[in-house]
């Protein structure tokens, strides 16, 4: 009897090396192992640059560049994780009173916007912000609008090299996609009756980002340079390419396993920051809106910002996975408490999660992507790696679990052994 309760001891107590704790807390601060598996996948998936930071509370309390370029102000292109800048941006302008969230949109604009199936329904500001007004996810020639073109014609996979929209204002551009007399008006532009279900669309915010400047008479840049970068202390953040010369990073797209250099792209519309200035940015919105003595959203703005909108029936029920579950105003929702947003842009990859209960938060920044490609096997594999990175982090500081009883079948498998030895010292003994 007395070995095999010790057999059954040395299960328990192997499976119980193997098996992390659930719900672990984390220490908040990412170890130097880690940091070594970070920097092997890096240099095993090819990764040209890779930034990345962790926030607690009020602080940045790590910062780390791997691979070529690692000082701490190289920026890089940051997608549409500024679609969250655009939403502080409007809603600043709701709170001083020069937007209403549930007002026509064409109220704001020098052109109507409406669905031509249903022209009665207005497209309200709050159904772009919350990604509902049902436009498509893409205007015409919107690869080539503020992006100098099609990004090299021979890596465009498909899609047209458009030359009469390169470089012409975004109201002019709006206009020509969204009313009656424009060149590349459509029905196909939308996709949904106005209110009705969630769609991701780039172009809604084009048109949130074109209400900014319209509002507040300012460019884009100038007005999140008054009331954003500079109360945030995003002192490396903005939108023209020729601030950043000398610390900009290279971008790279993927082809057939091998990264190309890109030239640095300019544009408009096109936000480039780093991590240390999204970590401000998090702390902020973790913050009732408040960094240092800056308010830059009242508490209850922002508690908007993350109240769910759209909700998403996640098809993975792991509950150890990371899953969308849903969309605010400007940001998504995700399991284990986390919001944020990712960014995917020509040369570029970047997210952004974090946890306002925990006061704790995420970002990463790299440089290669697979331009417009998204269903390649490059594109993947770079995402896969990515993940993986990100998986190691979170856990490591404590923003996602390491482990759940009904998520992972070790318990099953220690059992089993267990239940095993049992027979096999019944057996022995007869």
């Amino acid at each position: 009897m007395k070995r095999m309760l010790t057999s059954i001891c040395i299960v328990v107590f192997v499976f119980g090396l193997l098996i992390p704790p659930s719900d672990s807390a984390g220490t908040g601060i990412v170890s130097p192992h880690t940091e070594e598996a970070i920097e092997r996948i890096i240099i095993e998936g090819n990764i040209p640059s890779f930034h990345t930071c962790v926030v607690s509370d009020e602080e940045v309390i790590w910062v780390r560049g791997f691979g070529e370029q690692t000082d701490s102000d190289i920026v890089f292109l940051i997608g549409s994780i500024q679609k969250i800048l655009v939403a502080i941006s409007i809603l600043q302008l709701h709170e001083n009173g020069s937007v209403e969230l549930d007002n026509d949109v064409s109220d704001y604009l020098p052109f109507g916007v409406s669905n031509p199936s249903y022209p009665d329904i207005a497209i309200t500001v709050r159904m772009l912000l919350a990604h509902r007004s049902g436009l498509d996810t893409l205007l015409p020639h919107e690869f080539c609008y503020d992006w100098e073109g099609a990004y090299y014609p021979d890596y465009a996979y498909g899609r047209e090299y458009h030359t009469p929209v390169i470089d012409i204002p975004l109201g002019e551009f709006l206009n020509e996609c969204l009313t009656p007399s424009g060149s590349y008006y459509g029905s196909s532009n939308w996709l949904y009756e106005p209110g009705t279900q969630y769609s991701y669309s780039n172009s809604g915010y084009k048109i949130l980002m074109y209400l900014i400047e319209t509002v507040s008479e300012q460019t884009i840049s100038e007005y999140m340079q008054e009331n954003i970068f500079s109360p945030l202390l995003m002192n490396n953040t903005g939108f023209n390419s020729s601030d950043f010369i000398g610390h900009h990073a290279l971008p790279h797209t993927r082809i057939s396993g091998s990264n190309l250099e890109l030239p640095i792209w300019d544009g408009q519309y096109m936000m480039r920051s780093t991590v240390s200035d999204l970590g401000h940015l998090m702390i902020a919105l973790m913050n009732g809106g408040q960094f240092g003595d800056s308010q830059i959203l009242q508490p209850e703005t922002v508690d908007m910002m993350l109240e769910r909108v759209s909700d998403f029936a996640s098809e993975n029920t792991v509950p150890s996975e990371l899953r969308w579950e849903g969309y605010g105003l400007g940001l998504d929702i995700f399991s284990h408490g986390l919001y944020g947003h990712g960014g995917s842009s020509i040369g570029f990859r970047g997210l952004m999660y974090f946890n306002p209960a925990m006061m704790m938060g995420y970002v990463w920044l790299s440089n290669v992507n697979c331009i417009l490609n998204y269903d390649s096997k490059d594109w993947y594999e770079i995402a896969r790696n990515t993940t993986e990175i990100r998986n190691l982090v979170l856990v490591d500081v404590g923003l996602f679990p390491a482990f759940h009883l009904d998520s992972i079948p070790i318990l099953v498998i220690a059992s089993g052994l267990t239940i095993a030895l049992i027979v096999i010292f019944r057996v022995r003994r007869r």
